[in-house]
C-alpha cells in the first residue's frame, strides 16, 4: 500500500464512530477481502494502520491490499459477532481464513419438539425444529447460566435416549433439587410446559422477575453473613445479565425480507438497505441520495425504493422500512409484478423487526453525519443542542462571536468556528473594528456580522450562530444578516450574567439547567470566542506599546516602557502627571522620571 493510499484511509478511519459493530476491509476492485467485528470500531479500524513494523506481519499482509473500509453498527458486541459470522459465510472473505480460526460461538438450544424439552450448550445451528439462543462470546458464562437454568427451573438435563429408557427411580440430579423428574411422572406436561416457556422467556432477556428473586436472595444471605453463597448468587446475576441481550441478527428458519431506512440532514439524504435472507443478515449497503429540495421523508423513502428495485433482481415478499412511503400501493403492485410474487412494504410497529428497522435508521444516521465530517462520537450532544434550541438542522459547524474593548480603545471582534462539535481554527477570524463613535457593543457586532457574510464562497455559512451577549446583540446580528439572501440561518444569544439563551423568536429568554449539555456546548463556544478576542485585543495593545514615542527617550527600554504604559495607562496620562508620581514606578528614579517628563511636554510643543 502506498503512503498516499494508507494516509486516506487512516483520516478515513478518524469518521467512524466509536460504536460497537463490523468492519469490512476492500480491495481496488470493491471486493470483501477481510471481516472483522469491534467494540470500538474507531479505535479497531485505525489499529491497522500503525506506523511499519508496530503491527504483526499478518496485519502487514493483509494492509496492502485494503483500499476501502465500510462498517456497519450494532447495538452491542453480541450484535456484531452475528453479523461478522453471517458477513464471512456470505462473502469468503480470502483473508479471514488465513487471518481468523473456524472457531464455532456457543448457542444455547431448547429441544420444543418434544413434549418433555431439554435444554443444551451446541456449537451449530440447523433445522430441527428447536429453538437457538445466541451465539455467545463467553462460553464459560453459557455453562453457568445453564446450569443456572437448571438449578432455577429444574428441566431435564439427560440426553433423548436416556431419558426413554428410565426406570421407576429417580435420578441423582432429581435427588439434589436439580431435575424435576419428568421421567417417573414426579411433574405433569402442562405444568413442565410451565417451566418452559419461563426458560424461553429468560432466554429472550425478560428476566426482571427472576434477577429481583435472586437479588433478594442474595440480599437476606448477606444479612446474614453467609458472604460466601452471596458471592455464588451474585456471579448467578452476572451470568444471566450477560447472556440476557437480545439478539436481531439470527432467526433460524426465518423468512427472506429487505429492511430500509433513510435519514435526513438539511437536505442531505442516506438511505441503507440491509438483506436478511433465511433469517440471517447477509450484506449491509448505504447510499447517498442527491438533494431532494424541500421533500420529506416519506417521499424520499418512496423515491429511493424505486431507484434501488429499478434494476434489482432479487426481490423479496416482504420490505420493512421505518415510514410509510409515497404511492406504496403502486410500489407494491409494481414489485410484485416484477418479482411475480407479492411483495409487501410494511413499517412494523413492534417486535424484533421493528428493532432491525431502529438498527438500519440509526446506521443511516451515523453514515449520513459521518459523509458530512462529523466525528460521532458528539452525536448526541449536537441532537440534543438541534432538538433543545428547536435548529432546522444538527449544528456541525457552528460560530461563535465576541467584541473585546476597553472603554471603546482597540475594539476588535472575534468569530470561533465549531466543526463536529470540536473548535476548527482553520476556521477563526479576528476583526478590527472601523466604527468610531464611542464603545457600541450592538454597532460592533452588526459590522463584525456584516464583514463575515459579505462573502460566502470562501467560507459557507453555519449550521448555527452564537453571539456573546443578550437580545439587543442578537438583535442586531440578526439585522446585519438581513438582505444577504441567507434564509433560516439560527441566531441566539447568551448572557453571562444569567446565562440565558436569547432566541430571535422568543419573547422571553430560554433557562437551560446548570448541568445540561445543551447549555455547556454554548458556554464553550462562548468563552472560547471571549479568549480569542481578549488575545487578540492584548496583542494590538502591546503592539501599541511598542510603537510609543517613549521609545525615543533614553533610560527608557521595553521593560520600563510597558511598566509606565500599565501603570498609566496611556501616553497621555503619563503627560498629565507629576515627575513624583511617574518616579514611583518601579525602575523609575527621580532622574529618569524629570527626563521622561520633559521629553513628553517637548514633544507636545513639538
Amino acid at each position: 500500500m502506498s503512503s498516499k493510499d494508507s494516509m486516506r484511509l487512516l483520516e478515513k478511519s478518524s469518521g467512524i464512530p466509536e460504536l460497537p459493530g463490523v468492519y469490512l476491509m476492500k480491495d481496488s476492485g470493491g471486493r470483501i477481502i477481510y471481516v472483522g467485528k469491534a467494540k470500538n470500531l474507531k479505535k479497531r479500524v485505525k489499529s491497522y494502520f500503525r506506523p511499519a513494523g508496530a503491527t504483526d506481519p499478518k496485519t502487514e499482509i493483509l494492509r496492502e491490499h485494503i483500499r476501502d473500509i465500510d462498517y456497519v453498527t450494532t447495538e452491542n458486541e453480541m450484535e456484531a459477532l452475528v453479523l461478522e459470522c453471517n458477513f464471512i459465510r456470505e462473502n469468503r472473505p480470502a483473508y479471514n481464513v488465513k487471518l481468523k480460526g473456524g472457531k464455532k460461538y456457543p448457542y444455547l438450544k431448547l429441544t420444543t419438539s418434544t413434549d418433555f424439552p431439554r435444554i443444551m450448550l451446541v456449537r451449530e445451528v440447523i433445522n430441527d425444529g428447536s429453538e437457538y439462543f445466541g451465539p455467545y462470546t463467553d462460553a464459560a458464562a453459557v455453562r453457568r447460566t445453564l446450569s443456572l437454568i437448571g438449578n432455577i427451573f429444574r428441566l431435564r438435563r439427560c440426553s433423548q435416549r436416556k431419558f426413554d429408557m428410565h426406570d421407576s427411580r429417580e435420578c441423582l440430579y432429581y435427588q439434589i433439587g436439580k431435575c424435576s423428574a419428568p421421567c417417573t411422572g414426579k411433574i405433569t406436561r402442562k405444568e413442565y410446559q410451565r417451566l418452559v416457556r419461563e426458560v424461553r422467556l429468560f432466554l429472550k432477556g425478560k428476566t426482571g422477575r427472576l434477577t429481583s428473586e435472586l437479588r433478594r436472595r442474595m440480599n437476606r444471605l448477606s444479612s446474614r453473613k453467609e458472604y460466601e453463597k452471596a458471592a455464588v448468587i451474585r456471579d448467578q446475576i452476572r451470568s444471566i445479565e450477560k447472556i440476557s441481550e437480545k439478539q436481531l441478527a439470527i432467526d433460524p428458519g426465518g423468512s427472506d425480507e429487505d429492511i430500509a431506512a433513510v435519514a435526513r440532514e438539511k437536505n442531505s439524504f442516506c438511505a441503507v438497505l440491509m438483506k436478511v435472507r433465511e433469517g440471517r443478515i447477509l450484506s449491509s449497503e448505504t447510499f447517498f441520495l442527491p438533494s431532494q429540495g424541500e421533500n420529506d421523508l416519506n417521499e424520499v423513502t418512496g423515491m429511493f425504493l424505486q431507484l434501488y428495485y429499478h434494476t434489482a433482481t432479487d426481490i423479496p415478499g416482504r420490505i420493512y422500512v421505518d415510514r410509510q412511503p409515497v404511492d406504496r400501493e403502486l410500489i407494491q403492485e409494481w414489485l410484485s409484478e416484477k418479482r411475480g410474487a407479492g411483495t409487501r412494504i410494511m413499517v412494523p410497529r413492534r417486535g424484533r423487526r421493528k428493532r432491525m428497522v431502529e438498527l438500519v435508521r440509526r446506521n443511516a444516521s451515523v453514515k449520513l453525519l459521518d459523509s458530512r465530517g462529523r466525528v460521532v462520537k458528539e452525536t448526541e450532544i449536537l441532537e440534543k443542542v438541534k432538538n433543545r434550541l428547536n435548529l432546522p438542522a444538527t449544528p456541525l459547524k457552528a460560530e461563535a462571536y465576541d467584541i473585546s474593548n476597553i472603554s471603546g480603545m482597540e475594539a476588535v471582534g472575534s468569530m470561533v468556528s465549531f466543526r463536529n462539535g470540536e473548535p476548527y481554527r482553520k476556521g477563526y477570524r479576528r476583526f478590527r473594528i472601523r466604527i468610531s463613535e464611542g464603545p457600541d457593543d450592538f454597532a460592533m457586532i452588526s459590522e463584525v456580522i456584516s464583514r463575515r457574510f459579505r462573502n460566502l464562497s470562501d467560507m459557507p455559512a453555519p449550521d448555527l450562530i452564537l453571539i456573546d451577549g443578550g437580545k439587543g446583540q442578537v438583535s442586531s446580528a440578526v439585522s446585519a444578516l438581513e438582505g444577504r439572501e441567507i434564509f433560516n440561518l439560527p441566531v441566539v444569544g447568551l448572557a453571562k450574567k444569567k446565562e440565558e439563551v436569547y432566541i430571535p423568536s422568543s419573547r422571553e429568554p430560554l433557562k437551560l439547567p446548570a448541568g445540561s449539555e445543551t447549555l455547556r456546548f454554548l458556554q464553550r463556544m462562548r468563552d472560547e470566542a471571549h479568549r480569542f478576542a481578549v488575545e487578540y485585543h492584548r496583542k494590538l495593545r502591546l503592539k501599541k506599546i511598542s510603537d510609543s514615542v517613549l521609545d525615543d527617550i533614553p533610560g527608557i527600554g521595553e521593560q520600563r516602557k510597558v511598566l509606565l504604559l500599565l501603570e498609566f495607562g496611556s501616553i497621555d496620562n503619563i503627560r498629565k502627571s507629576s515627575a513624583d508620581e511617574i518616579s514611583s514606578v518601579p525602575g523609575i528614579g527621580r532622574k529618569l522620571a524629570m527626563r521622561v517628563k520633559f521629553e513628553l511636554e517637548k514633544n507636545d510643543e513639538d
